[in-house]
């Protein structure tokens, strides 16, 4: 049901893992590491737009911010303010979405764009559960995060 996609201020908790590599100058290898961390975020801003009036399927538009919590080896963006910018396709809270997610932490950030799917099932009690799943490429970043690389997997709750 779309209402809990559309309650405003949800949170949303987003799990991600993968390896990344950062480049620093030129003939040197660049680091490798693996990271994974849980965003929490409240939605700021969602528009929902049916194609239709009163129609399925239904396009969305929101923006979530919050911040970053490391879950793995490496302190990659501990404490980081997140902003997360998505457009979702979905007739009865299913379909594809994508994004933009950017951390941010003084002058180092990075953006990465993601792709995947909505997925709402009804539980025992039959209230929806909304869970998004998908794949994820590291954009581009500054600071010491300036030519990082990579890519993974993310798994969330809403």
């Amino acid at each position: 049901m779309m209402t809990m996609l559309m309650i405003p201020f949800a949170v949303l908790t987003l799990v991600t893992s993968a390896g990344f590599a950062v480049a620093i100058g030129a003939p040197v290898a660049p680091a490798r590491a693996s990271i994974s961390g849980v965003a929490q975020m409240k939605y700021s801003v969602q528009h929902a737009l049916p194609p239709e009036q009163n129609a399925s399927p239904i396009l969305l538009l929101d923006e979530a911010a919050g911040t970053n919590r490391n879950t793995g080896d490496t302190d990659f963006m501990q404490g980081a303010s997140v902003i997360n910018r998505e457009i979702a396709n979905l007739v009865q809270g299913n379909g594809p979405h994508s994004g933009y997610f950017t951390l941010a932490k003084g002058s180092d950030t990075t953006v990465s764009q993601w792709q995947g799917n909505v997925i709402t099932t009804l539980g025992a009690n039959s209230q929806p559960s909304t869970r998004v799943k998908g794949t994820w490429t590291m954009m581009r970043g500054t600071g010491k995060y300036a030519g990082i690389a990579g890519s993974g997997t993310y798994e969330g709750q809403i």
